[in-house]
């Protein structure tokens, strides 16, 4: 089992994966989104930002992998946004 979402600098940070349709390929295809919203923020959710990767027509194999791009992207959103302050 693999997680969808993590703490990273005070935020929480949330993939939400898709399985899609990969054209004439037989193999499950996977993309995500990240949501990104301060980690004491329960009562709500943050909005979900797309991943290059996949808005540029990318996929991955496993939910696994998508996650792990989704997340990835978030971190990068954190330190951009922690950068610009």
């Amino acid at each position: 089992m693999f997680h969808n979402n993590m703490v990273y600098k005070g935020y929480r940070l949330t993939a939400s994966v898709s399985r899609i349709a990969s054209g004439n390929v037989r193999r499950p295809a996977f993309t995500a989104t990240v949501a990104v919203e301060l980690a004491g923020d329960r009562d709500r959710f943050g909005e979900p930002h797309a991943v290059p990767l996949f808005d540029a027509g990318g996929f991955v194999a496993t939910p696994g992998m998508a996650v792990d791009a989704a997340i990835t992207h978030g971190r990068l959103m954190v330190d951009a946004h922690s950068q610009a302050e």
